[in-house]
């Protein structure tokens, strides 16, 4: 189970940049500053080297503040890797089906949902840190979409502003800009979602050695590299919903959109918030479409995904109990 366990959690990676990583670059593609088969190579490239360079903060608040994790490795080892285990195969199934119906959910937040409901099977609703989630996933799962919004929103009006009586000169010189943009973006992506998976996976490796929760170096590298594939070989299946349905995305909201993104991103990487980067991308995606006028959004496909983002926590975590029971009897 052990091995079964870490296996599943790195082609939970490759799922997780399959699902997500589309989203990353759906600007960059709609906007057609990128070609689509480029722009997710250039992504997956930038996922791994966030994902080694920008620590593992949010890792440990994923290892750390979901479940009561001294109680956790106190007891049988073999029930610490069925809850890891489940928590990824509960997880993946929501993803999956999200991920075929081009909704753009949180795979992170279904990650942390399934924790909760494999949790709860394997040990127990009070082994559950309730006050913590509420804190470090909920309110960020809240906020972090809305930052997003109103960023896109106040940066596609500043650069209106700046630009307003710009030349054309300026053309290629934002061109520039948007391609830095668009690697960074993926580059704060890689880190955020990939050091997710890590922290799981480090919840069982402290199990199986009976130590605290570290973050080795191959944990690391492997759990990067899985994402960076997941986003070059699956990453288009979102594109067309983020964005071509949302509103229509040139080369200046699309910049305004990304900029929104990465400084969210960034914040939520240095104190070690577990956000959404298909939430922030998204709202952001929304905030500059009402930024040129409201009228431009398509409400009727942002409804979908606000209601996809409300029913991902209690649906996988739902999951993930029922992932964990199935493997406890196997």
């Amino acid at each position: 189970m052990f091995y079964f366990m870490i296996a599943i959690g790195l082609i939970f990676a490759y799922i997780n940049g399959m699902h997500d990583g589309g989203t990353i670059v759906a600007t960059t593609i709609s906007s057609r500053l990128i070609p689509p088969a480029k722009a997710v190579f250039i992504a997956g490239l930038a996922n791994l080297l966030g994902a080694l360079a920008l620590g593992t903060a949010v890792a440990y608040t994923v290892s750390e503040n979901i479940i009561d994790i001294t109680s956790v490795l106190a007891g049988s080892s073999d029930q610490c890797y069925t809850f890891v285990a489940a928590s990824f195969a509960g997880s993946m199934v929501w993803n999956i089906l999200t991920w075929i119906i081009k909704l753009p959910s949180s795979a992170s937040h279904s990650m942390i949902g399934s924790m909760i409901g494999s949790g709860i099977a394997a040990y127990g609703a009070g082994y559950i840190l309730w006050n913590s989630i509420f804190v470090k996933v909920i309110l960020a799962m809240l906020i972090s979409p809305l930052l997003g919004f109103i960023f896109g929103y106040l940066f596609l009006k500043l650069q209106n502003t700046l630009l307003k009586n710009a030349t054309i000169v300026w053309q290629p010189r934002i061109r520039i800009l948007h391609k830095l943009s668009s690697f960074f973006l993926a580059f704060s992506y890689g880190s955020n979602d990939a050091q997710k998976v890590m922290g799981l996976i480090a919840i069982g490796l402290a199990g199986y050695f009976s130590a605290g929760i570290e973050i080795p170096f191959w944990l690391i590298v492997s759990c990067s590299a899985a994402l960076a594939i997941g986003t070059i070989t699956g990453g288009y299946n979102m594109i067309k919903t983020v964005g071509m349905e949302i509103c229509k995305i040139d080369i200046h909201n699309s910049f305004a959109s990304q900029i929104a993104t990465i400084s969210v991103m960034t914040l939520a990487n240095l104190t070690g918030l577990p956000i959404s980067a298909t939430q922030v991308i998204t709202s952001s995606v929304m905030g500059v479409g009402s930024g040129n006028t409201p009228k431009s959004v398509n409400w009727t496909v942002t409804k979908k995904i606000l209601l996809a983002w409300l029913i991902t926590i209690p649906a996988s975590a739902a999951t993930g109990g029922l992932v964990f029971l199935l493997l406890h009897l196997i």
